[in-house]
């Protein structure tokens, strides 16, 4: 089982998911937002997604582990929201692909930290 939190919001909030259901909910984001990714950040977002898609297992993600940067967040967290919901359109699992658009959603701006950097390696 995957969990994807969003810490500020507590364990109420969590989404807990197969492990098959979380690499599908990655996978399907990174394909959707792949064909809009122009900006730095944003074809980093589709390879980071990707990349914890192919880990074996896909392990835990809270939205604080996405290398939000402050002055950026608004429209980062757009494009991210926007990829999710193309996603979840064509996905199997829109129930999850909503709750996991809440997470990203209710991330304030200002628990963005300056210099957060992606984790390539996802923790076990």
């Amino acid at each position: 089982m995957v969990v994807f939190s969003n810490q500020r919001l507590g364990p109420g909030a969590e989404l807990l998911v197969s492990d098959q259901v979380a690499t599908e909910i990655l996978r399907a984001t990174a394909a959707a937002a792949a064909p809009f990714a122009e900006a730095r950040w944003e074809l980093e977002l589709v390879r980071w997604l990707e990349r914890r898609a192919c880990g074996a297992p896909v392990t835990d993600l809270d939205v604080s582990e996405i290398a939000w940067t402050p002055d950026h967040f608004g429209m980062q967290q757009r494009f991210l929201l926007d990829a999710i919901r193309r996603a979840s359109e064509s996905g199997e699992h829109p129930a999850a692909f909503e709750r996991w658009k809440r997470l990203i959603e209710a991330h304030p701006a200002e628990s963005v930290q300056v210099r957060s950097l992606w984790n390539w390696q996802p923790s076990a």
